[in-house]
């Protein structure tokens, strides 16, 4: 099935959204890619909400033949088909179930993508990096791309999801980590990380690095900065692998990187 039989098959009303959204699609793709990628895109978020027969191993195989990278698929694709689900939600041009479902098998896809990597090659021992989920956070998708992107690059992720308090504290003081990074996409969630990090700060020597990232960012006022114990707020993955490699003592207060 091609890009464009999404829009054949898709209602008027499904098509002028995918129009909608699409100029936004692709933006962290090559040029030369884009239209690929973009077309990989409305596919998946077509295939993935079907009410037809879905076989993961079947959509894999035709999703490795588009002439899409791995890594593209991974880092634009899958994201990007995600968002058309959530734009048709929020424009009740899809349900709540066909978004959840896709959302769901999109996860799938980006498990057995990511396993396909193979045994990856670490660093070291020390360049270990704890990403935390807290438990009201029910935006998953996000930190599984991110976590790939850092193991693509050496490190070795301990990815904790929905854990409890005293899971997240026994995993902090046990792990021999440079990094903690807390994803975050909303308020109610900000919320939750905002208690583990005091958790973390009053119980764990020697604790590394503390960043707070994800599209809590965008929704914080300058005030909220001062009631979390992290010593970066930042989107930037670059930002907040040079901020662990500093030393402690340089890190005064909080920053934020944008």
């Amino acid at each position: 099935m091609s890009g464009n039989e999404f829009f054949n098959e898709g209602s008027l009303q499904v098509e002028e959204l995918a129009r909608l959204v699409i100029e936004g699609l692709g933006r962290k793709s090559p040029a030369e890619s884009r239209k690929s990628v973009v077309e990989t895109s409305v596919w998946l978020a077509n295939m993935t909400t079907t009410d037809g027969t879905y076989e993961p191993d079947d959509v894999l195989d035709a999703l490795l033949r588009r002439g899409v990278s791995q890594e593209l698929l991974i880092d634009c694709c899958i994201p990007d088909a995600a968002r058309i689900l959530g734009d048709g939600w929020m424009e009740s041009l899809r349900s709540f179930g066909q978004v959840s479902l896709g959302t769901v098998r999109l996860q799938g896809l980006l498990k057995r993508l990511s396993l396909r990597w193979g045994d990856a090659t670490f660093k070291s021992d020390e360049e270990g990096i704890f990403l935390i989920v807290c438990q009201s956070d029910d935006h998953t998708l996000g930190p599984l791309v991110l976590a790939d992107q850092l193991r693509r690059r050496g490190y070795s992720v301990n990815v904790m999801i929905g854990a409890s308090d005293k899971a997240l504290l026994e995993t902090a003081e046990a792990g021999d980590y440079q990094l903690i990074l807390f994803s975050c996409s909303c308020m109610v969630a900000f919320e939750d990380v905002k208690k583990v990090a005091t958790l973390l700060k009053s119980n764990v020597i020697d604790l590394p690095t503390m960043v707070l990232g994800g599209p809590i960012i965008d929704l914080l006022k300058e005030d909220d900065h001062h009631e979390i114990d992290v010593d970066l707020i930042t989107n930037e993955v670059d930002v907040a692998l040079s901020s662990a490699i500093r030393k402690k003592p340089a890190l005064q207060g909080i920053e934020r990187a944008s």
